[in-house]
């Protein structure tokens, strides 16, 4: 397959060097986070008129001891830019996780300014640039950058870290969220009624994500938060040249994040697996996944195979689609042949149900089937060809994913699955980089 098909996969996507060392330039790169709520970035460090839980009455919430959620600061259920998990706990017997445990995860802020920590492994208020205060500065709301503390089984290679911003709830054991972290057990039952909305349950699938633009060049990430020409409301450093752009939600937390494969296209001498960095957090930073799966050359290809809110792994090998419904090694829980070898895959939700299925496109033929089987496409249609690269997105947020053509930097992209409906046209990113799209549904 010639390079530009190969390269033309990755748009279509519905969407390493080693992990500790991999992307360390890029950690810390800024990024406009105009597609987040101002919540989204860390309070300045002028911000000390803010009310704090000296202020509160002893029986507030800003006053109860533990730290907010961060879906009740961004929206999301990750980690803010910026922040890094460095520690968890568990609750169990957890009726929100199927009587199972409940993992609560520590995202603290990942940089102290050039301080040191000592023992504890946290630094001084005065170091970051997130104060301790009552989120959304109400004595209703618990607490924000107060507490320094870490469990210390997460990101241990950060020898230095600041307060915890908010905490993070999940199902997934924290080791398959991040894998820097340990399995090293800790255990309070303290927190096992905490919850808040957009955590009930954890399990549940968090789309329908409205899609939005986004265009790899090199390893700079460029994102729009609308379906017009202009600039990017978010930019930041994240892989390498040469590095293949997946985007999907990698935990189930309600956005799509970023990941990069390696040796997709170009594979490194002695190569014998492709390696997936995948970020579960938005922005940039150091991989939270790191996978090998499928073999040097193949097409990767993300989504949701199996309905659970969660995207994960899979490669088309010429004509035969390999899927994982986890985002670990392993054999494949999918293996059947679609199309043709030189088809360019692509993946969407093309019937609404909330899984992820196939398609293959051929010049101006689309091809797409809502079953992860061999068979017959569903819809067959014409649409885009000539130069450029197919591209999917439920571009009107309403479940089911629509087709587009990317070329030069200018997209047209349509909800119908087929020749006919409307169009629409607009221009953004790098004419020489590799569109993607994500969302989010916060």
């Amino acid at each position: 397959m010639s390079s530009k098909l190969v390269a033309a996969a990755s748009r279509a996507l519905d969407t390493h060097t080693s992990r500790r060392g991999f992307l360390r330039r890029a950690a810390m790169v800024g990024t406009a986070l105009v597609a987040a709520p101002a919540t989204y970035v860390l309070r300045p460090g002028s911000a000390y008129a803010a009310v704090v839980p000296s202020q509160c009455g002893s029986g507030s919430s800003c006053n109860d001891g533990w730290t907010d959620f961060c879906c009740n600061i961004h929206g999301v259920n990750t980690c803010p830019p910026g922040n890094v998990v460095a520690g968890w706990w568990r609750a169990e017997g957890n009726t929100f996780c199927g009587g199972k445990s409940r993992y609560y995860m520590d995202c603290n802020t990942a940089s102290c300014g050039g301080c040191s920590c000592g023992g504890s492994g946290t630094c001084s208020d005065s170091c970051v640039s997130c104060h301790c205060h009552c989120n959304h500065d109400r004595c209703a709301e618990r607490k924000v950058c107060c507490t320094r503390f870490r469990y210390g089984q997460c990101n241990r290679h950060r020898a230095c870290v600041g307060p915890i911003t908010c905490r993070v709830v999940t199902c997934v054991p924290p080791w398959e969220w991040d894998s820097s972290c340990t399995t090293t057990d800790a255990r309070s039952q303290s927190t096992y009624s905490h919850n808040a909305p957009g955590l009930l349950p954890d399990i549940t699938a968090k789309g329908p994500y409205p899609a939005r633009p986004a265009v790899l060049t090199g390893a700079t990430w460029q994102l729009r938060t609308s379906l017009t020409s202009g600039g990017p409301s978010q930019i930041f450093e994240y892989g390498a040249s040469g590095d293949w752009p997946v985007m999907g939600d990698f935990s189930n937390s309600g956005a799509r994040t970023v990941g990069v494969v390696r040796n997709s296209r170009h594979g490194v001498a002695g190569a014998t697996s492709l390696k997936w960095y995948l970020r579960q957090v938005e922005g940039p930073g150091d991989p939270d996944l790191a996978v090998d799966f499928g073999q040097p050359g193949d097409i990767p290809v993300v989504g949701d195979w199996n309905g659970n809110g969660v995207h994960t792994i899979g490669v088309v090998r010429g004509n035969r689609w390999l899927l994982r419904n986890s985002n670990r090694a392993g054999a494949p829980d999918y293996d059947f042949v679609f199309g043709q070898p030189g088809d360019i895959p692509v993946v969407g939700d093309w019937n609404g149900d909330g899984r992820t299925w196939i398609g293959m496109v051929r010049g101006d033929r689309w091809m797409l089937r809502s079953s992860l089987s061999s068979g017959n496409p569903h819809f067959d249609f014409t649409f885009g060809g000539g130069p450029g690269y197919p591209v999917t997105g439920d571009w009107d947020g309403n479940g089911v994913t629509g087709v587009g053509w990317f070329n030069a930097g200018n997209w047209t992209i349509k909800d119908a699955l087929s020749s006919a409906g409307n169009e629409l046209s607009f221009n953004f990113g790098n004419p020489n980089g590799i569109p993607v799209t994500w969302g989010r549904n916060a």
